[in-house]
């Protein structure tokens, strides 16, 4: 299985590609044709796989192009949340961030994920959804917010989400 954040690469990668044109409706179309195909004659439970994976091409490249402008949003949020133990950082219910407190290595461990409960088309939305939940003691403190994509926006953003977290466990955070 890929580690997430090797696929959410990819996902940035291609998204590249696809937004600077270097990789079209066509190219994807004759690549997958082509790896349905080859699976289809190499094991016969792939049979279907020639005439369903086709049909999802333009959805993906869509998908594409908006993980491709909102992922680098994500891992900057990602990345103040990070300085945090007991913090739970979800994006547009697709990216999921945890991080903990590892005693045994005595510093916060960081996990990715895409979230169980996902909708696919929250990443193609025009706003950012972001929803931060903190564990400080026995308190849940929850933060939640929707913002538009401009630079503005993001800014101000990450000043909020730094500043809740701040707030709520200014005495959690790694020495820097």
């Amino acid at each position: 299985m890929t580690d997430i954040k090797d696929q959410w690469n990819n996902y940035m990668e291609l998204g590249g590609l696809v937004v600077n044109g270097s990789l079209t409706k066509e190219m994807i179309e004759k690549q997958i044709n082509a790896f349905s195909s080859f699976l289809s004659e190499t094991n016969s439970d792939y049979y279907y796989n020639a005439t369903y994976l086709p049909n999802y091409i333009m959805e993906f490249m869509h998908f594409l192009e908006c993980f491709h402008k909102k992922y680098p949003i994500t891992k900057r949020m990602f990345d103040i949340a990070s300085s945090y133990c007991g913090v739970t950082l979800i994006i547009d219910q697709y990216w999921q961030q945890e991080s903990v407190w590892d005693g045994e290595r005595k510093k916060i461990f960081v996990m990715h994920r895409v979230h169980p409960s996902y909708e696919r088309k929250q990443v193609c939305d025009n706003e950012l959804l972001v929803e931060c939940s903190v564990l400080c003691d026995t308190k849940r403190f929850i933060y939640h917010n929707k913002i538009g994509i401009d630079a503005t926006g993001i800014q101000q953003e990450l000043q909020n989400l730094e500043e809740f977290l701040n707030n709520k466990l200014a005495s959690h955070k790694k020495e820097k």
